[in-house]
């Protein structure tokens, strides 16, 4: 099924370092993201589609909704020292396909989040 629909993708900076320095506490952290941006994305009328590493999938709705959530993520994060992130938002055509998400849609957002500088939040 095609549809469209606005793309997060996120990823925490340094989390490849800090794995290979203390796994325990990289543990910790992914825990730590999933408290706070769990809820966040559901308050938003969000869907986390899967975890990839340390990154996150996630779709919303409303590319408005995609864009206020990323925002408090930011906020929320801010004070975590080991839970810097890069987000990239994108809206587009994606096809749904067992669950999962597919597409130049979905390709776009993965794309936008690694030229995202930590902290902030790149859409196109």
């Amino acid at each position: 099924m095609r549809r469209l629909t606005a793309i997060i993708f996120t990823d925490i900076a340094g989390f490849t370092a800090l794995s290979g320095q203390d796994e325990s506490r990289a543990f910790k952290v992914l825990e730590r993201q999933r408290e706070l941006v769990f809820p966040l994305v559901e308050q938003h009328s969000g869907q986390c589609l899967k975890e990839i590493g340390d990154g996150l999938l996630l779709s919303f709705p409303s590319s408005l909704e995609a864009v206020k959530c990323a925002l408090e993520i930011q906020k929320v994060t801010a004070s975590e020292p080991d839970l810097s992130l890069r987000i990239g938002i994108h809206q587009g055509d994606v096809i749904e396909h067992k669950g999962d998400l597919l597409g130049e849609g979905v390709n776009t957002a993965a794309r936008l989040e690694p030229l995202a500088p930590v902290g902030v939040t790149w859409s196109s």
